[in-house]
């Protein structure tokens, strides 16, 4: 254990833990413990521990919501960060198009606060993600989305910590590559986002926030543990929960992990499964979608640790 990392006079008064059980910090449930663990309140105690650990050759690992991530059984080596409390009352500033107002989100406010705020001051651009868990700084960085709709197409800048500098910096959208459920954002560590909206009627917002709300209560197991939609929709193909369905798996267990039997995209946790049971899981899937349809299905949850 590095003791010069837990004895720094720099992270004093900064809550810094050893080998802490991650499972508590996924939607999934599971995984094993970080050597070294933090959640930072404050920019300046997120820089202090990153150049501590930098310093100190340790590796470096970032945590949201925990709603799309896998946590290996054996854990994570180095130091585990997780963001969720670093959050403030979001900002509204004029927007660079003159219809559109600028949203400011700390990485760590939850998406659905966002989502009501917006809504609250009348901004429009959300309302599709009304009921999808996890953080801001975790939707930006997966470009979380539903349907043609993603949060990428709403990013005006972000503030990241670059790991090479060791400082603060901002990266306009023309200089963000987004793809389908990612974000290319090395050796950086996002800390808030900026998203452009629109001013719009509030009723017309709410009503389409309800929608979107109701859909994704009925479609999907949002009360079981799960890392979300497990497989990214191939192109030009019907989508991954339809071929896990028509493979006959929609149900399916295997030890303590189950294909969801309300939406066969979803993995679930339903008997206190182990990330190893997830993934054998995860390969049945795809052998079996493979053997039936000639599709290979390609993971949106990302599987992490050791």
């Amino acid at each position: 254990m590095n003791t010069a990392f837990t004895n720094s006079k720099i992270l004093k008064g900064v809550d810094l833990r050893t080998n802490h059980a991650l499972a508590r910090y996924t939607s999934f449930q599971v995984g094993g413990p970080a050597d070294f663990f933090a959640k930072p309140s404050t920019r300046e105690e997120l820089a202090s521990l990153i150049r501590i650990a930098r310093k100190e050759g340790l590796p470096i690992t970032v945590l949201g919501g925990g709603t799309n991530t896998l946590i290996s059984d054996q854990g994570i080596r180095g130091l585990v960060l997780v963001l969720t409390r670093l959050k403030a009352t979001p900002q509204l500033e004029p927007g660079l198009a003159k219809d559109q107002t600028k949203l400011g989100a700390l990485a760590g406010d939850s998406l659905a606060a966002i989502c009501r705020f917006a809504m609250e001051n009348s901004l429009s651009g959300l309302e599709w993600a009304a009921g999808i868990p996890g953080t801001i700084g975790g939707a930006v960085m997966m470009n979380a989305g539903s349907g043609k709709k993603e949060i990428g197409h709403l990013i005006e800048s972000v503030e990241v910590f670059d790991l090479n500098t060791l400082s603060w910096k901002t990266i306009k959208a023309k200089n963000l590559n987004f793809r389908y459920r990612s974000l290319e954002l090395e050796d950086t560590i996002l800390i808030k986002a900026w998203l452009a909206l629109t001013p719009t009627d509030p009723g017309q917002i709410q009503k389409a926030h309800q929608a979107h709300l109701e859909a994704k209560r009925t479609s999907q197991p949002v009360s079981q543990a799960s890392g979300g939609c497990f497989f990214k929709n191939p192109s030009s193909h019907p989508s991954a929960g339809r071929l896990i369905e028509e493979a006959g798996l929609k149900g399916y267990t295997l030890n303590g992990a189950m294909v969801s039997a309300l939406h066969a995209n979803f993995i679930i946790n339903y008997d206190n499964a182990t990330c190893k049971d997830i993934l054998a899981l995860k390969q049945v899937i795809q052998d079996q979608v493979y053997k039936k349809f000639g599709i290979k299905l390609k993971s949106e949850v990302k599987a992490i640790g050791n």
